[in-house]
């Protein structure tokens, strides 16, 4: 059964997470232009989706992958499709394997016009 009063906190935090992902994709190509693209085919998720997710986890204060991705799949599957049938450890180790992207997004991600990144 449809919950009415939940609805809009649910929409909010689809835009929520569609405009981290938009961010995180901009920041990460800039971050990382040579790999951003890479073997993206090969992958169910992309690095940027891995990315997102991962902030998203954080700011929401799961520390429970398997809960985290259980209710992203739950909620998000139509944002994220390859998150259907992900198993937490593959998503950990794309996570690990990003870290060195993830600290610097975590911190403040780059706006594209802003002067730290025309000096780049």
């Amino acid at each position: 059964m449809a919950r009415p009063h939940l609805t809009p906190r649910l929409a909010q935090a689809e835009d929520a997470v569609s405009v981290l992902f938009c961010l995180t994709d901009d920041a990460y190509a800039l971050l990382n232009p040579r790999g951003a693209r890479r073997h993206e085919s090969l992958k169910r998720l992309s690095d940027s989706e891995v990315l997102t997710l991962a902030l998203f986890q954080q700011l929401r204060g799961i520390e429970s992958e398997r809960s985290f991705l259980r209710d992203a799949e739950r909620f998000f599957a139509h944002l994220f499709p390859g998150v259907v049938g992900l198993h937490p450890s593959s998503f950990h180790r794309r996570v690990r394997r990003l870290r060195r992207f993830l600290e610097p997004l975590r911190r403040a991600p780059p706006c594209p016009n802003s002067s730290e990144t025309r000096r780049r």
